[in-house]
């Protein structure tokens, strides 16, 4: 979360203990106590707070506290600090580039592996370097694509607003392969003067390099491609 978010958050909570009777805002001032004394960070002191806030000054109006909405400080606490940290999404360009590595170390792959088991594919039937770069990164936006208009609404807790039905779901993939599949197989009419078949084992060396590429981002950045997230 974005230091500006957090101050929003922030503000938004402190706005809310306003309208607190004394007695739960006794209770906050407990559980926010608890959560500083077990490192909680900020940022997730002030989401924890977010979800409970609004319900509990809603049900002030009935004469509910917050012991009786979210059991004693202790067992809330204890909730809060054991439920998994939510995976932080990638963004669209980190997205893109996972995916288009990952169809690049593929196609590499195949252009490498398949001249050395098959001697009926020619030299040139191999597919240029050109090809190979077009094909991976058109199919990583292309596969970001699906991920974005279908395949998000499928993590757990994502807004289900805008989700398209199952038949509009098919026609998107579809639509978006078929436009993937167009530029692939143009991009296989680039001139082998410039578009040069690789050795397969130059093929085979990009590929391990790609794949170590891939390995060192995810790592390092902790993306999350779009590429088989259902």
């Amino acid at each position: 979360m974005e230091e500006q978010e957090i101050r929003a958050l922030v503000a938004k909570n402190r706005e809310l203990e306003t309208q607190l009777t004394k007695r739960n805002e006794q209770y906050v001032y407990d559980l926010r106590k608890a959560l500083s004394l077990a490192n909680l960070s900020e940022s997730l002191q002030a989401q924890a707070l977010a979800n409970i806030l609004p319900e509990l000054v809603e049900g002030q109006k009935s004469g509910k506290t917050a012991r009786q909405l979210f059991g004693t400080v202790t067992e809330r606490a204890r909730l809060i600090l054991e439920t998994p940290e939510p995976v932080k999404e990638s963004g669209m360009f980190q997205m893109w580039l996972d995916n288009s590595l990952l169809l690049f170390i593929f196609l590499t792959l195949m252009a490498g592996v398949l001249p050395l088991f098959s001697k009926s594919v020619a030299s040139g039937q191999q597919q240029g370097i050109l090809t190979i770069l077009v094909g991976a990164i058109s199919g990583g936006y292309a596969f970001y694509l699906i991920y974005k208009y279908v395949y998000k609404f499928d993590r757990p807790g994502a807004d289900q607003k805008g989700r398209p039905g199952g038949f509009k779901s098919i026609l998107i993939m579809m639509g978006i392969m078929l436009i993937w599949m167009f530029i692939f197989m143009a991009a296989a009419l680039i001139p082998p003067a410039i578009n040069v078949a690789l050795a397969p084992a130059v093929n085979i060396a990009l590929a391990v390099l790609a794949f170590a590429i891939r390995y060192y981002l995810k790592k390092k950045y902790n993306i999350r491609g779009s590429m088989f997230s259902r």
